[in-house]
């Protein structure tokens, strides 16, 4: 009997910490920058659905003077569900560019039959799923959850364009962060591909949402940075 106690509040009191290490829903607004000028403006909500299931989305679009010039909205978006023993898990992710340029990506996650639908530029392909699997949007998710559980070397699959890419964000150091909610510790992590490089400043204080993205290619940088967040009542 006294197994059984110890071993029934070992459950709870894993499952009370996975809960706490999973982000609350929230919405964080930032500012978009290109080549150091602000352009335009961008937001990152977190929200569990009435299904049970949860979304996660990013926007970001050209405002002011530039839109007259240049009007791009992105959209990127990932429905997901978390299992009872607390894996998240893709259901569906898409990306949607509009404006001066279009731009479309879908990937369909067909779990019991261990495989993925990808649209990609008019052409559709299967992948193959490993366990663990996530999406190029989802990945930033799970990582503040690493990141809160105090891991620090980071590893994930990611569906994309296809194939299967393995994500190693790479710990740079600490730094802090001037935002609109004023300085904030952060981790910063790093993640190169090819000629991409892609930088998140995670805030401790915000449950390590990144404070601030920045992706560099081909030389151009484009950066987000916060200026505020709420949490969502659900």
């Amino acid at each position: 009997m006294k197994a059984l106690i110890i071993t029934l509040f070992l459950l709870l009191s894993n499952n009370g910490i996975y809960a706490n290490d999973f982000p609350p829903p929230f919405t964080a607004e930032y500012k978009v920058y290109a080549k150091g000028f602000s352009v335009g403006k961008g937001t990152r909500t977190l929200k569990r659905l009435k299904n049970g299931k949860y979304l996660f989305k990013t926007v970001a679009e050209t405002t002011g003077w530039l839109s007259f010039f240049k009007k791009i909205r992105i959209e990127e978006q990932s429905l997901f569900t978390r299992t009872k023993s607390g894996k998240i898990r893709p259901l569906k992710y898409t990306y949607r560019q509009t404006g001066s340029r279009e731009r479309t990506n879908e990937v369909i996650f067909y779990w019991a039959k261990g495989m993925a639908k990808n649209t990609f530029k008019g052409e559709t392909k299967m992948i193959a799923l490993q366990e663990g699997t996530l999406d190029r949007l989802l990945y930033q998710l799970v990582l503040m959850q690493d990141l809160k559980q105090g891991k620090r070397k980071l590893k994930y699959i990611v569906a994309d364009k296809g194939q299967i890419k393995v994500y190693t964000p790479k710990l740079i150091g600490n730094e802090r962060v001037e935002t609109g909610m004023g300085k904030l510790n952060s981790l910063k992590y790093m993640r190169v591909s090819n000629n991409r490089r892609t930088t998140l400043w995670c805030a401790r204080a915000l449950h390590y949402l990144p404070v601030q993205v920045e992706h560099v290619e081909d030389g151009d940088v484009f950066s987000m940075l916060l200026q505020s967040v709420r949490k969502i009542d659900n």
